[in-house]
């Protein structure tokens, strides 16, 4: 689409050229044909005007008889001498009535058989007659005649005719002005179809040329030397044409780079979004640059995040939904046996005097708490209680649990270290706090296996947030797992019930916050972020 306006505007353009150059070269051919024409005519003119010199002087009838040179005075023959001297006259012919020839000065200037062969070619000029030119010889350079008949009371009324014999190449090298640029190789057309150059040789008009009249059956045509005449207009016209194939090659490569590119980007994005809708909501939309197709990338890649966020909360309230119901049914088919179970055994016991079967029962009554805690950690994941806000100075809260759990970590050579701005408050729930700490902090410590190491406690503040870390230098978690870390039931330990994350993730959504989890193979800092200002609103979803 690109090449079509530019082929028509090259096509336009060089049309215009093409017709300027012939205006421009028009021009200026006409303006030197016009004054070659002019100056053809001057020179006849000045030729007659000598004519006319001539027959005054020479009004004598004897002087036009077949012996008239005799009877000329010797001023008349100075004269006739003066007139001849001239580089572009031959000589003076005199004609009776009849145009014969009965003389010429100087002798044999003009013989007759020259006079007959210029006879047919006669071409009348003002009051005059220009016969010729002669047909071209090797032995004598060819001459036209102008001749004028005389008339007066002299010459006892009779006419006679008096003519100037005239150089023929003088009158062709009048055009020699329209060939000094060498475009134009200029020719005399003369009557009979005859053709000379500017040095009065006979020439073949070769090719098209343009014909300019002088007089009647005398013209000048040009004949345009093609090879001189074209590298002004046809170089030029040639550049032109380069560079609109030069300009079309580099559209096409233009094109061609830029269809190669949007074919790999728009490929890549059809792939991303061909893996979204086959299910892959975890695999990145490859980035493109590219301000449109980038923005695109950046929509499909925000609509896969937000799809995926939207799929896994529907999976998260329908988990929760289940565990409702089945967290309600454990409660009221399995918890109320339970309790009736170890009620029963703590009587047996009391009763038992065998310390072997006193023993068992107390074993009973151990598993039967372990089997409680866990339907609490169900319930508690499933429906947590509504939080109740509250004012709490941090550092306060954190040297709480660095008590409670004090005895545990120097059992397993663990040293926990708090590090928080004493003026730090937070509104949250205390119980959900201590909850979700206490199981971050007993994870870190089970995670040392009994080698050892150090568990820092740390508030800081980051933007809107007031944020709770426990960070440790254990092994950290492996990354085929980290994203699975937070699913409920899932766990690693062969005791565990996968429910101590999931429950600390319930715990700090209830109270308007969020967790966030990041390990290496130095150690892991856990996150809890919660809003700066307080919040009001215990409504939990």
């Amino acid at each position: 689409m690109a090449l079509i306006p530019l082929f028509i505007f090259a096509g336009l353009y060089d049309r215009y050229f093409e017709q300027l150059v012939s205006k421009i070269t028009d021009g200026r051919v006409n303006t030197q044909v016009a004054a070659v024409q002019n100056e053809f005519k001057v020179y006849l003119r000045e030729r007659l005007y000598q004519l006319d010199v001539l027959a005054d002087e020479l009004d004598s009838p004897e002087i036009f008889s077949p012996k008239g040179k005799s009877n000329l005075s010797n001023e008349l023959e100075a004269l006739l001498r003066l007139q001849t001297d001239l580089n572009n006259v031959y000589g003076v012919a005199f004609f009776n009535s009849n145009k014969q020839l009965l003389w010429s000065f100087p002798e044999n200037s003009l013989s007759v058989g020259r006079y007959a062969s210029i006879l047919p070619f006669n071409t009348p000029f003002e009051d005059a007659e220009l016969l010729g030119p002669e047909p071209y010889s090797f032995n004598h350079p060819a001459s036209v005649l102008l001749m004028k008949q005389l008339s007066s009371s002299k010459l006892d009324n009779e006419p006679f005719y008096i003519g100037l014999i005239i150089r023929f190449n003088s009158i062709t090298s009048i055009l020699k002005s329209l060939s000094t640029d060498g475009i134009f190789t200029p020719y005399l057309s003369t009557p009979g179809d005859r053709y000379f150059d500017i040095v009065g040789q006979p020439a073949e008009l070769l090719g098209i040329s343009q014909s300019f009249d002088l007089i009647s059956n005398w013209s000048i045509s040009l004949n345009q030397n093609g090879v001189l005449a074209e590298p002004p207009s046809a170089a030029l016209r040639y550049w032109l044409i380069v560079l609109v194939l030069f300009t079309a090659a580099c559209l096409l490569i233009v094109h061609w780079y830029i269809s190669r590119r949007l074919n790999t980007q728009v490929s890549s994005l059809i792939e991303g979004i061909e893996r979204v809708a086959s299910g892959d909501l975890m695999s990145p939309v490859p980035q493109q640059r590219g301000t449109e197709i980038e923005r695109l990338t950046d929509a499909i890649e925000k609509m896969r995040f937000q799809l995926s966020n939207v799929i896994q909360s529907n999976i998260e309230m329908d988990r929760r939904a289940s565990l409702g119901n089945l967290s309600a049914g454990l409660a009221h088919d399995i918890r109320n046996p339970l309790n009736i179970i170890r009620m029963t055994t703590k009587a047996l016991i009391k009763r038992e005097s065998k310390p072997e079967n006193k023993e068992m029962l107390t074993m009973m009554v151990d598993e039967l708490d372990r089997a409680n805690r866990v339907l609490d950690n169900l319930l508690n994941f499933a429906r947590p209680s509504q939080p109740k806000q509250e004012l709490l100075n941090v550092s306060y809260e954190l040297n709480l649990i660095l008590n409670f759990l004090q005895t545990t970590a120097k059992a397993q050579k663990v040293d926990i270290r708090i590090v928080c701005d004493e003026s730090f408050e937070l509104s949250t729930d205390s119980g959900h706090l201590h909850q979700a700490l206490i199981n971050l902090v007993l994870n870190s410590i089970q995670s040392f296996n009994g080698n050892g190491g150090t568990i820092l406690l740390k508030s800081f503040i980051k933007k809107e947030y007031l944020c709770i870390a426990v960070i440790d230098d254990g092994p950290g978690i492996p990354n085929e797992i980290r994203s699975r870390i937070l699913e409920p039931f899932f766990t690693t330990k062969e005791t565990g019930t996968g429910l101590g994350l999931a429950i600390c993730q319930s715990l700090v959504q209830a109270n308007h916050g969020r967790i966030h989890i990041d390990s290496c193979d130095t150690g892991t800092v856990v996150e809890l972020q919660f809003p700066h200002q307080p919040n009001l609103d215990d409504t939990y979803e």
